[in-house]
């Protein structure tokens, strides 16, 4: 038993007991008791949960109007002078912040492609927020963003560092008027729907992904509808950053939760890229694809569900684009027993190019997605021509404190003749015969995430990689290993 637990025990056994005397000494002797009809005991309701700084994905979102309400309505929290800050009747102020840190070290990643393979470094990120609302009729939303890496050998990433740079800079406006949840946003920001496996933050990267866009959404009690227009943000390491002018992504995406732990999604997603973008059968042009999907999601009792399926259609470099995915995970959480184990599996199937002279591309794209949650930590696997199963197992030891997952991937390819794409969509190895077999490999990946208290979390990470016939047959073959321990603080 845990220090914490011990105490806690002493602590309530200390209690009941100094309550039991308590009730013994107020009761009159028993010889002048008055006689009484035995009444049933009364239920005493639980306290309700107070309100308190609750941090989300996107800092936007946060909501810390329950400090309006009188002390003891909430949660008191070093914080809460900067939250919520009165500036007259209408305005209201609130800052926050992030800083965190990880250890990275990895072996092997480009299956020892490189001559050098080995590299332990480190990633640095801070975040300052100023979110300034008009009642609940406008508002201005403004984060700045200083992202460093250190001690890296290897080739530089892009996503590691970008100095001193405007994150998010966007205002809003409820155009028909604050009592209509009809809302324009109009400047730099981040997007995230659903299950983020196709628009993401990629909080994962140090520095996570923005656009420049015009966006119109609609959010009730029951039902959220956004329609936007957009161009991805190009990160530059010591420059400012600007969008990228050959690249337009717009759509809209609808979300019902009406039905009782249910939800439905319902999203459509265009991107259309000018310039010299080579398809997987050879050819150098430009590209304009189309996405339709739809995403079911649910609960009931110990069981989690969910199940997502897109289809895609355009053209590229003259090329027809014909692809689709799909995929289906759940869960059953033993919640009786201790620890609570969640015990899951999940399919993902995405398609690729079966023949690269026919004219048509058939390698599915997963357009701005957090591929590093569904195919390995190792980020060797993206959302294009792959099969994929997986088996998960999380516990918690310390509960609602210390989390730990342990997941076992499978994968291999759709199309033998296509290429193997990472988790940022890149082609990597390829044969062109298709005679190295489809069967990929196979990974490890265990986390153990301690959240301290309600500003810090620490998490910890192995994962690993074991090379099948496609890699052997394709190349040199080294199994690939990362280990990383995280930090983070948010207020």
């Amino acid at each position: 038993m845990s220090l914490n637990r011990l105490l806690s025990a002493l602590l309530i056994g200390t209690c009941c007991l100094v309550c039991r005397v308590e009730a013994q000494e107020d009761q009159p002797a028993p010889e002048v008791q008055a006689k009484k009809p035995v009444q049933p005991p009364e239920t005493e309701k639980p306290p309700a949960k107070l309100a308190g700084p609750k941090y989300l994905n996107l800092r936007y979102d946060e909501d810390f109007s329950y400090l309006d309400g009188e002390p003891g309505t909430y949660r008191k929290d070093f914080f809460d002078p900067i939250k919520n800050i009165r500036l007259g009747e209408d305005l209201r102020l609130s800052i926050g912040g992030e800083f965190r840190f990880r250890l990275e070290a990895e072996t092997n990643k480009g299956f020892d492609a490189n001559a050098r393979s080995q590299d332990t470094f480190q990633l640095y990120r801070y975040f300052m927020h100023f979110d300034l609302k008009y009642r609940d009729l406008a508002r201005v939303f403004f984060q700045g963003a200083a992202v460093f890496d250190e001690d890296r050998d290897l080739a530089l990433r892009g996503l590691d560092e970008n100095r001193w740079d405007v994150q998010q800079l966007f205002f809003d406006v409820r155009v028909l008027g604050e009592d209509v949840p009809l809302t324009v946003r109009v400047g730099r920001q981040e997007l995230q729907y659903g299950k983020q496996r196709f628009v993401s933050p990629l909080d994962w990267a140090n520095t996570r992904r923005r656009f420049d866009a015009v966006k119109l959404f609609w959010k009730d009690k029951d039902w959220q509808f956004d329609v936007w227009y957009a161009k991805p943000v190009v990160v530059k390491r010591k420059q400012g950053d600007d969008w990228d002018e050959q690249f337009d992504f717009y759509g809209a995406y609808f979300t019902y939760t009406g039905i009782p732990r249910h939800g439905i999604d319902v999203y459509f997603f265009a991107t259309d890229k000018t310039g010299s973008y080579r398809n997987p059968n050879g050819k150098v042009g430009d590209e304009c694809r189309f996405t339709l999907g739809s995403r079911f999601w649910g609960k009931t009792g110990p069981w989690d569900y969910q199940a997502e399926v897109a289809g895609q259609w355009g053209r590229w470099a003259g090329h027809t684009i014909q692809a689709w995915s799909w995929t289906v995970d759940g869960g059953y959480t033993f919640s009786k027993c201790p620890m609570k184990p969640r015990l899951g599996a999940g399919f993902d199937w995405a398609s690729g190019d079966e023949n690269p002279r026919d004219g048509k591309v058939g390698t599915f794209d997963q357009v701005f997605p957090l591929g590093h949650a569904y195919f390995g930590f190792l980020d060797l696997i993206g959302r294009k021509n792959i099969t994929a199963v997986k088996v998960d197992l999380s516990l918690w030891p310390v509960e609602k404190k210390v989390k730990t997952a342990l997941a076992y991937h499978t994968f291999w390819l759709n199309a033998d003749k296509d290429a193997l794409y990472n988790a940022g969509g890149r082609p990597g190895r390829r044969d062109p015969a298709g005679n190295s077999g489809s069967e990929i490999g196979h990974e490890l990946d265990l986390t153990v995430l301690w959240k301290i208290d309600v500003h810090s979390t620490l998490l910890f990470g192995y994962s690993h990689f074991w090379d099948s016939d496609f890699i052997i047959n394709t190349g040199k073959s080294e199994d690939p290993d990362l280990f990383y321990v995280q930090y983070k603080y948010q207020f």
